[in-house]
């Protein structure tokens, strides 16, 4: 009988080990693996941005085009605000506030934005109508940005 007991704890034992175990894995792999998509969000939106960098960004395409020139320093701002609605979302991944895919498809829908002022062109298009696409992208950056701060 003593033998059969013994089994039986053994048993017991393992069942506990192997609950904890699984208690352990539900409890904390959400958070691992939410913080995953995180950085992957957040790596999908520094190569979307990238895309519009590696054109030189809205001032280096500004600097190419004689008649937006002289307000190129508007497309050096938006080209910062860029890059710090990114940091800000990383940042927000790496905290133990998660930004909201709202947020995230905010970013991406202004990096849309920034990549569509290159299909832009002066000679097709009147240099008003690009400036007033700048200015409207610098001012949603702003409001952006202050939301994401919050």
């Amino acid at each position: 009988m003593s033998l059969f007991q013994n089994g039986k704890a053994r048993v017991i034992m393992r069942l506990r080990i192997c609950l904890a175990g699984l208690l352990f894995l539900m409890l904390f792999t959400p958070n691992w693996v939410f913080a995953d998509a995180c950085r992957d969000a957040g790596s999908d939106l520094r190569a979307s941005f990238e895309v519009t960098q590696g054109r030189g960004g809205i001032w280096g395409y500004m600097e190419q085009t004689s008649s937006l020139r002289g307000d190129s320093m508007i497309g050096f701002q938006v080209d910062g605000k860029l890059q710090r609605v990114i940091v800000i979302f990383e940042a927000q991944c790496n905290k133990s506030k998660q930004p909201s895919k709202k947020n995230f498809q905010k970013i991406e829908n202004i990096l849309g934005d920034a990549r569509m002022i290159f299909n832009l062109r002066p000679g097709r298009d009147p240099v008003k109508k690009i400036m007033a696409k700048i200015n409207g992208l610098n001012s949603n950056l702003d409001k952006l940005i202050k939301e994401l701060e919050a």
